[in-house]
């Protein structure tokens, strides 16, 4: 079996729980939500998803999840460029759970460079993380300022859906990320991440009561 339908099969396995524990569609999508992240995780941790499947390594799920988006983020800057002197640092803190201390290292680099939209796009993702994936006012400010100073960053919009996915709303997750996928440059080296992500939703959304899909958009 591939690693790319090792990853599916994973995704509808969460489905599954889903389906067999939680009762309340309030838990229902952030859990559904994590089942997508950890999908996106296993990807890269296993870095060559057409490849026969390796072995698993016991790594922390949480850890895993925010290796996973901080990935993504740093894949989809464009640029690089001097945001990555202040972000590498930064990122490592965030991989702890130190999120704190990697705000306090971006809005650093931020004084320097008020108008570099790759580290507000930072600055967003470790607001998010910090707030447990709730799109707060500042995390919302960063990004607008990420997409005003660097519209070739296409982070915002990815984690963007990714809220709406924990606040109930897959069915937007998906025009965005679907959005997203369509808009991909060539060669964007996050395209296929995002495809094996847009697949494992859709297989667990599949397997989800209509009901609870259906009243969430």
């Amino acid at each position: 079996m591939s690693g790319w339908m090792v990853v599916i099969g994973l995704a509808i396995l969460g489905a599954a729980a889903v389906l067999g524990f939680v009762r309340d569609r309030k838990q229902l999508w952030p859990i559904v939500a994590a089942a997508a992240v950890l999908a996106l995780a296993g990807y890269a941790w296993q870095g060559q998803p057409d490849q026969p499947a390796a072995p698993a390594q016991p790594i922390p799920a949480e850890a895993r999840a925010a290796e996973a988006l901080i990935a993504m983020r740093a894949d989809m800057d464009p640029t690089g460029g001097i945001a990555k002197q202040w972000l590498i640092t930064a990122d490592s803190y965030a991989r702890s759970g130190r999120y704190q201390y990697s705000a306090a290292f971006i809005e650093a680099g931020l004084r320097q460079y008020p108008r570099n939209g790759d580290l507000w796009a930072g600055l967003g993702l470790v607001l998010l993380l910090a707030g447990d994936n709730q799109m707060s006012p500042p995390a919302k400010m960063a990004f607008a300022k990420a997409r005003e100073y660097a519209p070739l960053n296409r982070s915002p919009d990815y984690f963007e859906g990714l809220v709406e996915l924990f606040e109930g709303r897959p069915a937007n997750t998906l025009r965005i990320w679907q959005k997203l996928v369509n808009e991909a440059p060539d060669g964007a080296v996050w395209k296929p991440k995002l495809e094996s992500q847009l697949a494992s939703l859709t297989a667990m959304l599949q397997r989800l009561p209509a009901a609870n899909v259906n009243s969430a958009n």
